[in-house]
């Protein structure tokens, strides 16, 4: 989110109070299955016994994020590295037709920059950027060598489904790429495999 730890306004604290890294709503579903062997015994009892599939499943709501100014555009001498200084709300819908893709998160034009020396009157971290959801699946067999001695295979998927989690908007106002997404917040499918051996 890289939201700037300086205030705005020093003279205006009130105005920094807003939301921190809330997030609405989130469930996360983490569950182990134990494949049922084929028969009781032969060759297809030996190939199937011994499989364990694992998930877990993660949904999000979006974090919030700040409409900013890029620059010290109100002379206010911010530090290297913050972008304290907010937009102005013009008036206009945030979110409406065309609104929450990669394209267009939000309707650039509700937003503004202020005039020179002036300070923005958006509130802190006041827009929610994309949710996520990711699927994570491991298969994996595991071996009796010995009475002490096991070796395990393991493959695993992270997001597995491959589902694009869009990254936080750009949230300057007075940049070309303001309102777009640019980014993921995750990576797509990543698949490994590994062997183990315990003794």
């Amino acid at each position: 989110m890289f939201e700037s730890a300086a205030p705005q306004n020093n003279s205006d604290l009130a105005a920094e109070k807003g939301l921190a890294c809330d997030i609405r709503h989130r469930f996360s579903l983490s569950t182990v299955y134990n494949v049922p062997s084929v028969g009781q015994s032969g060759f297809a009892h030996k190939l199937t016994k011994d499989w364990r599939v694992s998930a877990i499943f993660q949904a999000q709501s979006g974090y919030p994020f700040t409409i900013s100014v890029f620059g010290d555009t109100a002379n206010a001498g911010t530090l290297l590295g913050e972008n304290p200084i907010r937009a102005n709300y013009t008036g206009q819908p945030i979110f409406g037709m065309g609104t929450r893709t990669a394209a267009q998160w939000f309707n650039p034009a509700a937003f503004a920059t202020p005039a020179a020396f002036t300070f923005g009157n958006v509130g802190r971290n006041t827009i929610y950027g994309p949710g996520r959801q990711t699927l994570d699946l491991a298969i994996q067999r595991e071996f009796s060598i010995t009475e002490k001695i096991k070796f395990q295979i393991r493959a695993e998927a992270f997001n597995a489904l491959n589902h694009t989690n869009l990254g936080t908007p750009n949230r300057f106002v007075n940049t070309p790429q303001f309102g777009t997404i640019t980014e993921a917040a995750t990576p797509a499918r990543e698949i490994q495999l590994g062997a183990r051996l315990s003794f």
